[in-house]
């Protein structure tokens, strides 16, 4: 009797071993896996069963062309993006049976912007894009690996913590922080600016919808008739053409657009083509000077007017319930609505390079209303060169509230402090000095700051080149000659973006620091 208790006892205490080691090697792999933009977001399985009535499927064009949040605040649709980097439409397939299962949803958007690539595996680095955040023993997640990936090695794919092992040396505080796009609902959000041209008239190449394409298509179509899940095909607009994307890939993506039209209607379902449909695209009406990241790619004021063009046609067609102010899981949106100001302009901010980009994302929305809870603290580190900071940049400053001309600036010292929009200190031109140091101090919500700009040598009283902004005892400005940001939520004291301009490089490029 005592060597059976004996036995039951070391059992439980293997058991338990064996669950405390599973847990520690779920999270090592939780915290090494290499957080990457192009993910699924992982937030969308802690929602309930059942919560959200349209899911869109599709790469990179949706991620960036169509804002969730946005469209539960116009419309109350709710509604979540499933897409991921170089998605293709068979990997979408199995996205599709995972959205059934987890919510039923009303309708199901799929993007066929790459319905003419015959590709059906994808290469293991956009596997990891779909399957790292998906739960380990989903039945999707498998068979999206062994029937997708183009390898013959599965294990970094079913673990990725043998891919990613060697990541304990990188890891930073931010890869312990949620993804930006989890907060916006599987949308990437950028401020970047490339003006584009208009395109010429499109040449029609038949047969350029893939055979691939063509099947991956159908079978969405006989799953979600299976399922009584209504479905529509989407092809995405492209801003206009230039060096990202040419006339040449224009023609293939308006011919492929034609043959989905044509299967669309052999089916009996919905085809929103905004390429090749004059009417639908005179209805969005982008502009070719501000609405693109790149020749096929949405930036924030294209996703915006598209989010609502695309949210009112759908609003049309289909049978979507308002889920305002219903309570539930819907609160959770709510709640995220608010917040949403603030983690879009943290989201564009964080990935603007130039200063045209970064000066309109210190904005919260197209009408350039300001983010009541941000606080942008600047330091100018350096002399201005006024050849590479033109007038036409400076403008640019001006844009969101100050009123100096840093192109004629000629002093060492320049602050500015931005607090909900309002500019509450800007250094002043001193005729009587015509180069000082400056500083400035003060609170806001939970944040305690000191900027200098400028330091002057005890022994020579000449003013020399530095720059400080000190935060709650943090310092976030570098060394380095420019101009340097540092944005915060003012509520939660959260650092939404640090970067430095150099305002001495013609290429007049944001490098960001977010410690």
């Amino acid at each position: 009797m005592k060597k059976h208790k004996n036995r039951i006892l070391r059992a439980v205490r293997a058991a338990v071993f064996l669950f405390v080691l599973a847990l520690m090697i779920l999270g090592l792999d939780k915290s090494l896996k290499l957080i990457q933009e192009d993910n699924l977001c992982p937030r969308y399985y802690e929602y309930p069963k059942d919560t959200f009535d349209v899911a869109f499927l599709g790469a990179s064009l949706v991620m960036y062309g169509i804002y969730p949040v946005e469209m539960y605040d116009e419309y109350g649709i709710a509604s979540y993006s499933l897409t991921t980097g170089n998605q293709s439409i068979e990997a979408s397939y199995y996205l599709a049976k995972e959205v059934i299962e987890k919510d039923h949803p009303s309708l199901i958007v799929l993007d066929c912007s790459f319905a003419s690539s015959d590709e059906k595996k994808m290469e293991p680095q956009y596997i990891h894009y779909i399957t790292d955040t998906m739960p380990y023993l989903n039945k999707n997640r498998l068979d999206i690996i062994r029937n997708l990936a183009i390898t013959d090695d599965y294990k970094p794919l079913l673990f990725p913590l043998i891919a990613f092992h060697s990541r304990w040396q990188e890891l930073t505080y931010g890869d312990f922080l949620p993804q930006t796009k989890e907060m916006v609902y599987g949308a990437k959000i950028t401020g970047r600016v490339n003006v584009t041209a208009p395109y010429d008239e499109a040449k029609i190449t038949p047969g350029a919808l893939s055979e691939q394409s063509r099947s991956s298509i159908e079978k969405i179509i006989r799953l979600c008739r299976e399922n009584d899940t209504g479905l529509m095909l989407l092809t995405m607009p492209v801003p206009g053409k230039n060096k990202f994307f040419d006339q040449d890939g224009y023609n293939l993506r308006v011919s492929a657009a034609a043959e989905v039209d044509e299967l669309a209607k052999k089916n009996g379902i919905l085809h929103a083509n905004y390429v090749g449909d004059k009417k639908n695209l005179e209805d969005l009406g982008l502009d070719l000077q501000m609405d693109a990241y790149d020749g096929e790619h949405l930036n924030r004021w294209g996703a915006a007017k598209f989010t609502r063009t695309l949210g009112k046609y759908i609003k049309a067609h289909f049978d979507i319930p308002d889920r305002r102010g219903q309570g539930g899981a819907y609160s959770l949106i709510e709640k995220d609505l608010e917040n949403y100001p603030v983690n879009r302009m943290r989201d564009s901010l964080q990935r603007s390079i130039f200063l045209r980009d970064y000066a309109a994302s210190l904005h919260s929305d197209v009408s350039a209303e300001p983010v009541e809870d941000a606080l942008i603290l600047v330091a100018l580190n350096g002399k201005v060169d006024d050849d590479i900071l033109t007038e036409e940049e400076a403008d640019l400053l001006r844009s969101f509230g100050l009123s100096s001309d840093l192109h004629s600036w000629e002093g060492h010292g320049w602050l500015a402090v931005i607090d909900g929009g309002r500019v509450v200190y800007e250094t002043a031109l001193r005729e009587d000095e015509p180069d000082f140091m400056d500083s400035y101090e003060g609170e806001s919500g939970k944040l305690r700051y000191q900027l200098t700009s400028g330091r002057i040598d005890e022994e020579t009283e000449v003013v020399h080149s530095a720059a400080s902004i000190v935060v709650n005892g943090l310092e976030y400005a570098t060394e380095d000659r420019g101009l340097h940001f540092a944005v915060f939520r003012k509520s939660t004291g959260e650092l939404m973006d640090s970067a430095w301009l150099d305002i001495h490089s013609y290429a007049l490029e944001f490098t960001h620091d977010l410690h």
